[in-house]
């Protein structure tokens, strides 16, 4: 479970781009190993000229030329020159950099938010507060404001982003829950903590995960092996080496009988796992597309990204290819435009399966 929680923070600090976004008006490309940006509808807007560059987000994209990073707008313009060893992207104004081996943040007009002296440092501010370590790889976490103030000096061993105003952390040997004040709200008794979600947090107390409200009561006994955070009123629940759904009285919803599952359901669809092979339920646990794919990934807008023989296509909602696999690898879609890579490079398909961007590299 642990690995589950930083997993994608480790992702993230190894690989900048998958900070990609698809959502924006504007998506990288590369050609002949540079990159640039096109439009949704194929025009290139920003020449590729770039060695890397990741999606727009806050009306900026991280490019770099040679070994730096700096910041375009959408014309292509540097509003940051490339002065950083790594830049992420920026979200509420501030964005993620790193100097050397060591983790700061920028406002938009390219100054120091904090200086590059962290560690490791979350890519986003949650609730205005950011989760950073000094100290080295057994250092202690702490919280600063986007001004780059420690508002909760470096202590805990572990801790998480803040959620609903509380963030787990770990002191000693035991999880507990602070305020935005360091102040301990729930005492540390619980041998694993997540965050909250939905006004409960799911935490590991004698052995067994259970679930607790924001004032610490158990709310679920302690029953089992493994546990999700709620989402749209389910949680993810693992007794027996199956998982299955709980609803927030800790009633079975779906029983467990799949071998593992997606945290939660998106249009109203969940990807299961049986024996070995993913397939999809819909919300009253009836198995509506056959276990047969060796990868998937969650409905969005109407699709779903699968490999299948070692190929990635998309299927519908009953099952049917709309887009036959024939991909290296394939992301969800969004703003009804997917990335898909072949041999031939990365590209962009529609809905239909027609390339907007034909793969290049």
């Amino acid at each position: 479970m642990r690995l589950l929680k930083y997993i994608f923070l480790i992702l993230t600090l190894l690989f900048p781009t998958m900070a990609y976004s698809q959502n924006a008006d504007l998506l990288p490309i590369k050609v002949k190993g540079k990159y640039g940006f096109i439009k949704k509808d194929g025009t290139i807007v920003i020449t590729p000229q770039f060695d890397y560059a990741t999606g727009f987000s806050d009306g900026m994209a991280a490019v770099m030329i040679g070994r730096k990073y700096g910041y375009i707008n959408t014309k292509g313009v540097y509003v940051i020159n490339p002065t950083f060893d790594h830049g992420w992207r920026f979200v509420g104004g501030v964005a993620k950099i790193m100097s050397g081996s060591k983790f700061g943040y920028i406002n938009k007009l390219g100054k120091i938010a904090a200086q590059a002296q962290f560690d490791s440092a979350a890519e986003v501010f949650t609730d205005n507060l950011a989760l950073v370590k000094i100290g080295g790889p057994y250092g202690k976490w702490g919280y600063i404001n986007n001004l780059g103030k420690y508002i909760i000096n470096p202590q805990f061993g572990e801790a998480l982003d803040f959620a609903s105003q509380m963030a787990a952390v770990k002191k000693g040997d035991d999880w507990g829950f602070i305020d935005r004040t360091g102040k301990f709200i729930i005492k540390p008794q619980f041998e694993d903590a997540l965050s909250f979600s939905e006004g409960m947090a799911a935490v590991k107390f004698k052995g067994s995960w259970c679930y607790i409200d924001t004032k610490g009561t158990i709310k679920i006994n302690p029953t089992w092996a493994h546990a999700r955070s709620f989402s749209s009123g389910l949680a993810a629940i693992k007794i027996k080496n199956k998982w299955g759904y709980i609803d927030k009285r800790g009633k079975y919803v779906i029983n467990p009988q799949f071998d593992d599952i997606s945290t939660s359901f998106s249009e109203g669809y969940a990807m299961v796992k049986i024996n070995g092979k993913w397939g999809y339920i819909n919300s009253n646990g009836f198995l509506k597309i056959k276990a047969q794919f060796e990868e998937s990934t969650s409905f969005s807008e109407g699709l779903a990204a699968v490999k299948f023989r070692g190929l990635w296509g998309y299927i519908n909602k009953t099952g049917d290819w709309v887009v036959n696999p024939v991909f290296i690898d394939a992301d969800a879609f969004s703003g009804t435009v997917a990335r898909v890579e072949t041999a031939d490079g990365f590209g962009y398909i529609n809905k239909t399966g027609a390339y907007i961007w034909k793969p290049s590299k």
